[in-house]
């Protein structure tokens, strides 16, 4: 394995082997702390330019998920309810996930006299985008005493580099989360994705909710079928790194979501890229995100391999913790403009609705056949799919299904997850994609699991002359555009 990982810094092939061996050593348990120690020691003894390239290359399809995207905090507890209503619109309308901090959501539920569950499902009605659900315990909404909802954020304003100056961020108001536990599955119901905290894994007792709380969410969340999410403190890089990891992994989490700021110890900028690419060795549904990282860590981040980043409206904790530095970042900011200036520079484009439309019809097409199912060693997409999916974008359903394809031998304009499934289904497929890699990485993929496809090496019209041929992207504007190009295409629509 380390030499697949000291490999997979100049070979994405390499990364195809690496990510093969640790899927299988997940879907079979048996991805153990010794494991994650070789990944972490190996990608330790890279440079900070061979970690970049080493998780920038593991982003790509299908070794992970290579779309860059935000997550909003639309609320806080100062806010109104038509004030957080308002964020959650504006939101949608951008076509971001919104990340709902539990706690807030039950504090202005407090001051409108309603449930938290009511505030939530009058959220769940404003947007189409997946709902996202945070600081949620196994009474439902978590609930903090005034000093820590109303928090300057010191933290990550000093640049403290131990615990939060409170040293009681997770005092909790226990009884009132008690008030409506009856609530607790209804609200996973509803969301898409939930996120569990393992940071007392990691020696920050006052900072995470106990472990075999988080273990009752997530599989609570497992058994509805939602996406879980695993928050982790970088801390000093490399005992807490391990420590994280490994609980994340034994909660069966989707997604890592990796803490910097005040709580990245040491070497900041190379433990943040050290971080992110080992995460994306190591994460199960391919995405790796990040809840708080000052503006120099998310920029490394970025480079390194990072998909998504939890920003926020002005007075959502969110606003502050990513893409701000020490001495500026504090209650009041604005994070999403900053961090969307920040992808822009990096050079990245961001996901937007659009995208998710196009994974939501994937979705329905291939009849919710997607991650975490699998074909061989890799899933059907990747857990923004399944997030995706468990939204009301799934309302957007194609007029074809994969049980429309009955077809011996199809042509295939694009090598992604589609074309899996399709060529699952007949007898020979030929499939072009302008991405070497991706085209090359579907064939060797599609013929270790006994199916017959063949490259096109690109050449579209090799793939179109075969017979009935399918544009496999579900993106309009690229489809429209093979439309015009070659007339006697089908789209999947």
């Amino acid at each position: 394995m380390e030499d697949l990982i000291k490999e997979t810094v100049k070979n994405k092939f390499a990364g195809l082997e690496l990510r093969k061996i640790i899927l299988d050593k997940i879907e079979k348990g048996k991805l153990k702390e010794e494991d994650i120690i070789k990944v972490v020691d190996t990608v330790d003894s890279l440079s900070l330019e061979e970690i970049i390239k080493l998780g920038n290359n593991l982003r790509t399809f299908p070794l992970g998920c290579d779309l860059v995207d935000l997550v909003i905090g639309p609320c806080s507890s100062s806010l109104s309810l038509t004030e957080l209503l308002e964020n959650c619109i504006l939101s949608d309308y951008i076509g971001f996930p919104i990340h709902i901090c539990g706690y807030a959501i039950a504090d202005i539920a407090e001051k409108e006299n309603l449930t938290p569950l009511e505030v939530f499902k009058k959220v769940y009605d404003t947007v189409e985008v997946p709902i996202d659900i945070d600081h949620f315990g196994k009474y439902g909404p978590m609930r903090f005493p005034k000093e820590i909802v109303f928090c300057g954020g010191d933290c990550y304003n000093l640049g403290l580099a131990r615990e939060c100056p409170r040293e009681r961020i997770h005092k909790r108001l226990i009884e009132k989360e008690k008030e409506y536990e009856e609530e607790f599955l209804d609200w996973i119901r509803l969301a898409s994705t939930v996120c569990v905290n393992v940071v007392e894994e990691q020696g920050r007792e006052e900072h995470g909710a106990p472990i075999d709380e988080m273990r009752e969410v997530a599989e609570a969340a497992k058994r509805f079928g939602k996406g879980v999410e695993g928050i982790f403190h970088i801390g000093d890089g490399y005992d807490d790194l391990i420590e994280g990891i490994l609980a994340c992994i034994d909660l069966d989490v989707d997604v890592f979501v990796v803490e910097g700021g005040p709580f990245n110890l040491k070497n900041r900028v190379k433990n943040f890229a050290k971080a992110v690419a080992i995460s994306r060795i190591l994460v199960k549904g391919g995405v790796v995100a990040t809840n708080g990282a000052y503006e120099d860590e998310l920029r490394i981040g970025l480079r390194a391999g990072l998909n998504t980043i939890i920003t926020g409206f002005p007075l959502n904790h969110h606003g502050y913790m990513c893409g701000y530095s020490p001495g500026t970042a504090r209650r009041g900011n604005f994070g999403l403009r900053r961090v969307m200036r920040i992808i822009k520079e990096e050079g990245f484009k961001l996901m937007g609705k659009e995208i998710a439309k196009a994974i939501a019809m994937s979705g329905n097409f291939l009849k919710g056949e997607i991650y975490p199912s699998r074909l061989g060693s890799f899933y059907i997409g990747d857990a923004h799919w399944r997030a995706i999916y468990e939204s009301k974008l799934s309302n957007l359903k194609p007029s074809k299904s994969i049980e429309d394809i009955d077809e011996e031998k199809v042509g295939l304009l694009g090598g992604r997850y589609i074309s899996w499934k399709i060529a699952e289904r007949v007898e020979e497929a030929y499939i072009s994609d302008k991405d070497e890699f991706v085209e090359k990485a579907t064939i060797r993929i599609l013929n270790e699991n006994n199916i017959n496809a063949y490259p096109c090496n690109g050449d579209d019209k090799k793939a179109i002359s075969v017979g009935k041929a399918y544009i496999t992207s579900f993106i309009p504007e690229i489809a429209l555009k093979l439309l015009n190009k070659y007339k006697t295409l089908e789209t999947l629509f």
